[in-house]
């Protein structure tokens, strides 16, 4: 696809958000309070070191229906105007936002789109992903797929 072909592609951006949604790859990060501060009863004293967890907050019930399940369509255009800003965050945000988002999430868009349009993909049976969570979220042993050729 050719950058015009990109912004059109909205269903997959509906995919990529949703699986970056369930699997962060930056599953938690941290930042320095800049004033002295409140979170519900606790106190942030200035330079407290605050942990922030987007795997958590992604999966708040009060933010999302039925969290844990995969449902592309919660990122129809117009829907994120009923959720908190800060209720999807996978590249971080606010000022320390992720440099490479727009570039992550058109080469995301891009691969799958051609790899969808060449190939049928389902799930390798007898191999589960498990989640390998480092300084970043990751399946431990890949995502195991067979591919077949779209005719």
């Amino acid at each position: 696809p050719d950058p015009g072909v990109v912004a059109s592609l909205v269903y997959a951006r509906q995919v990529i958000d949703e699986s970056l949604r369930l699997f962060p790859p930056a599953w938690a990060f941290s930042r320095a309070a800049i004033a002295p501060d409140r979170l519900g009863d606790h106190a942030i004293p200035a330079r407290a070191n605050v942990v922030i967890s987007p795997y958590i907050v992604h999966r708040h019930p009060d933010y999302w229906e039925n969290p844990e399940g995969f449902q592309p369509d919660r990122f129809r255009p117009g829907q994120a105007t009923e959720r908190p800003r800060f209720a999807y965050l996978p590249f971080g945000g606010g000022p320390r936002l992720c440099i490479g988002q727009q570039f992550a999430l058109t080469e995301a868009l891009i691969i799958l789109a051609m790899t969808l349009q060449r190939f049928t993909l389902d799930r390798e049976p007898g191999y589960p992903a498990t989640k390998e969570v480092a300084v970043t979220m990751r399946p431990a042993s890949g995502v195991w797929v067979r591919a077949r050729a779209r005719r």
